[in-house]
């Protein structure tokens, strides 16, 4: 009996099997490289650079603005008589309330930012040094410190009178920030500052309300 193992071919008898080319009489066909796709072209900018003077020109159009920083209600008050003057944008915030982002908002930063050293329970002047940028693009930081001259101890590169434009020691009297003011957008709109709008003060009265509260 012939034995097959299972799944061998069978084959027809007086069939030949024609053995298979040696592999180098193959001949293979070269692939032809593949097209190289183009780079797309950079997209255009989706700004318009404007230079500096142009800047100035489009600011000079905007309402002055003034941020008001402050943490006990008093020295904030005070402030708020201060610069509240004709035409001017002054945005006053709570203790809860975030300077930083306020003052990233675009079109520019505010011209003007009062800040206190205690404001937003921060710690070693960080909200100081988280705006510093923005002074480079025109704004003015005045700082309310109980210390110009003294740096923490954590940050001793961080002197208050360095951090800011101008550092004012507390307490602060709405007449002496009301003259600050005015001589700060004098110096940078080159023309005096609009008249009051608070309660009809002005410059003789402007102190009275400071005795009140005091």
């Amino acid at each position: 009996m012939n034995k097959r193992a299972f799944g061998a071919k069978s084959r027809r008898p007086g069939t030949k099997t024609s053995p298979r080319p040696p592999q180098s009489n193959r001949v293979t066909q070269a692939r032809s490289p593949r097209p190289v796709k183009p780079e797309p072209p950079e997209p255009a900018p989706v700004f318009e650079v404007i230079d500096r003077t142009e800047q100035e020109d489009i600011r000079a159009k905007l309402p002055f603005r003034v941020l008001i920083a402050v943490h006990r209600p008093r020295f904030r008050g005070r402030v708020e008589r201060a610069v509240a003057r004709e035409g001017w944008a002054v945005t006053s915030l709570l203790t809860k309330q975030d300077p930083v982002g306020q003052v990233s908002k675009p079109p520019y930063p505010p011209e003007i930012v009062i800040l206190s050293h205690d404001f937003g329970r921060q710690k070693d002047l960080a909200i100081f040094r988280a705006v510093q940028k923005w002074r480079s693009q025109g704004m003015i930081l005045v700082g309310l410190v109980e210390d110009c001259e003294t740096a923490p101890e954590t940050h001793p590169e961080s002197v208050p009178s360095s951090l800011c434009d101008v550092c004012l020691t507390p307490p602060i009297k709405t007449a002496e920030v009301s003259e600050l003011i005015a001589d700060l957008y004098k110096a940078m709109r080159g023309e005096r500052a609009p008249a009051m709008i608070h309660r009809g003060l002005t410059p003789d009265t402007i102190g009275e309300e400071d005795e009140d509260e005091d």
